[in-house]
């Protein structure tokens, strides 16, 4: 019972919510990424100020839990009416990715600044955050929705 209705809400709001589902998934992926490849700074300058603040291990395991707490997030919107606070979670979820992938195209940038290679990740990255702050305006619209409703 439960299952189907946790599959209709999702369903019900995946339409709307596909920018927010794709970024969980590119987090969750990435996380992957740096878990299974411990080697993955060492193979990219534009990586290289990013590691000052952590290993793959930890980048891994902190993009694990964002993307975890969002699918989450994701599938209780909609799913359980009377949880009125799942915008609010999915907007805070959306404005901690912008400013992760924010800081990887800044890193990126910056290390390219410092130690030269490509900007290609600048570009990249900074796209991803874009599609985050879109996430975190419609996720903030839903909040006001929220609010309104008597």
């Amino acid at each position: 019972m439960i299952i189907l209705r946790i599959a209709g809400g999702i369903r019900a709001h995946f339409g709307i919510r596909v920018t927010e589902w794709i970024m969980a998934a590119a987090l969750f992926m990435f996380s992957t990424v740096l878990l299974l490849d411990p080697k993955t700074f060492d193979t990219s300058t534009g990586f290289a100020v990013i590691a000052m603040y952590g290993d793959e291990f930890f980048w891994g395991n902190l993009c694990l839990a964002a993307a975890l707490f969002r699918l989450i997030a994701l599938t209780v919107n909609g799913t359980f009416k009377q949880f009125p606070y799942s915008p609010h979670l999915r907007a805070g979820a959306s404005l901690a990715s912008a400013v992760f992938w924010g800081q990887i195209a800044l890193g990126i940038l910056v290390a390219k600044l410092l130690l030269g290679g490509g900007v290609t990740g600048v570009v990249a990255y900074s796209t991803l955050m874009a599609i985050e702050m879109w996430n975190v305006i419609r996720a903030w619209a839903d909040v006001g929705a929220t609010l309104r409703r008597p």
